[in-house]
């Protein structure tokens, strides 16, 4: 089992969202901690460090961005946002 850390991003992109689906989130957030490597996919460049973690609310879709940190055996969100510009903004928020 991993641990999660939230950036400050992540975390307040989370308090944003109604309750239902900050539970959807929270169930995604364990998933990933027991299993980060099978729960996203791995993004392309310049964010292939980075996985993406999908998930769907009411039709609209969200995603979970992290990285996998093995030496300590953490995971660290870094932007949980609507799908609409997210690699956009994930972009900016990594510097890349």
């Amino acid at each position: 089992m991993f641990n999660i850390f939230l950036t400050n991003t992540a975390d307040k992109g989370q308090k944003k969202l109604d309750k239902p689906l900050r539970l959807k989130v929270k169930d995604s957030l364990l998933k990933i901690a027991k299993n980060p490597e099978n729960s996203g996919e791995k993004l392309s460049t310049p964010l292939t460090d980075v996985y993406s973690h999908h998930l769907k609310y009411k039709g609209k879709e969200f995603r979970i961005a992290y990285t996998i940190n093995f030496d300590n055996s953490s995971v660290t969100i870094h932007l949980i946002a609507a799908h609409e510009n997210f690699y956009r903004k994930l972009k900016g928020k990594l510097g890349r």
